[in-house]
């Protein structure tokens, strides 16, 4: 189960660093990373207001999720930690990032629609 924990642990990495991108408006409009939706592709203004209001929020949820796999992954990779407990760590690293994932679209739609993009 430790390889599942250090693929979720890696895969909040990326989406830490999506959101940093995001914030400093240097992820480029892409069919790959980001906030990808009709409304933010539509154009490059809309992508960056998006990107630049939900990048905290997927940031938050994202790092609390990194910082979780990586404290458990030392005891997970000795055999410390049961299966189980390894399973729910990486259940609520998953949420995590969803949850900021979501709370960050819906966060930066409704922000680039505040400023009429």
């Amino acid at each position: 189960m430790e390889w599942a924990l250090l693929v979720g642990t890696l895969a909040s990495g990326a989406v830490v660093a999506v959101g940093w991108l995001g914030l400093v408006g240097k992820l480029p409009r892409n069919r790959v990373a980001g906030i990808r939706t009709p409304y933010t592709l539509s154009s490059d203004e809309r992508w960056y207001a998006v990107h630049r209001a939900g990048g905290p929020v997927m940031l938050l949820g994202a790092v609390a999720a990194f910082a979780s796999g990586l404290a458990f992954l030392p005891f997970a990779i000795a055999g410390r930690v049961d299966d189980a407990v390894s399973a729910a760590v990486l259940l609520a690293m998953a949420v995590m990032v969803l949850a900021a994932a979501i709370g960050g679209w819906l966060y930066g739609v409704s922000r680039a629609k505040a400023q009429g993009l």
